[in-house]
């Protein structure tokens, strides 16, 4: 039966024992990942296998959720799953975290002591799209229900800064140059 990641554990004795823990949690217990969703419904899977490297209690982590995000594009909530497979080193302190490799990923385990619930929310976190959009944009509907479409491209080169540089005296690409007035170089 899974773990429900809510227990202290003792990450050194996972690690020195080899252990691989499944664990299931509710996204409504996960805080913080329950309020980057549009609804904290759903149950967070994980499976979590621990080592030992460099003497740290390392922790591989893979785990995943069907998680409801709000689409950036049209605004409309829509189901996606949502994963990381991630290795994590896990220090018992701020001074044992300056020893871990700058590459690696670290999460501390204070006192050498974590709940999975808090791994697995930490991990999914990370999971998360900056921008969620649905994955097929004819989802995407504008306010009058009809699908958004991309812009057709234009062939007709777009110059922004012209304007900007016939009032520095410069000459567009298309004009011939004329000299600017002022100083010379050397005067």
């Amino acid at each position: 039966m899974p773990d429900d990641g809510s227990k202290l554990r003792d990450v050194s004795i996972l690690a020195d024992e080899g252990t691989r823990l499944a664990v299931e949690v509710s996204v409504a217990r996960m805080a913080r990942l329950a309020d980057a969703l549009v609804t904290p419904e759903g149950t967070a899977t994980a499976s979590i296998g621990f080592t030992r490297e460099q003497g740290f209690a390392v922790a591989e982590v893979q785990a995943e959720a069907f998680v409801t995000l709000r689409c950036q594009r049209c605004m409309q909530p829509f189901e996606v799953c949502v994963g990381s497979d991630s290795r994590v080193w896990l220090p018992h302190s701020e001074q044992a975290a300056e020893r871990v490799p700058a590459e690696a990923e670290l999460m501390l385990a204070p006192e050498g002591r974590l709940r999975m619930a808090e791994l697995v929310e930490e991990e999914l976190l990370l999971a998360l799209p900056l921008a969620p959009l649905h994955g097929d944009h004819e989802r995407c509907v504008a306010r009058n229900d009809e699908p958004l479409e991309a812009p057709e491209p234009t062939a007709e080169v777009q110059m922004p800064f012209a304007a900007l540089g016939a009032l520095m005296g410069r000459a567009r690409p298309d004009e011939p140059k004329r000299p600017v007035k002022g100083r010379r170089r050397g005067d």
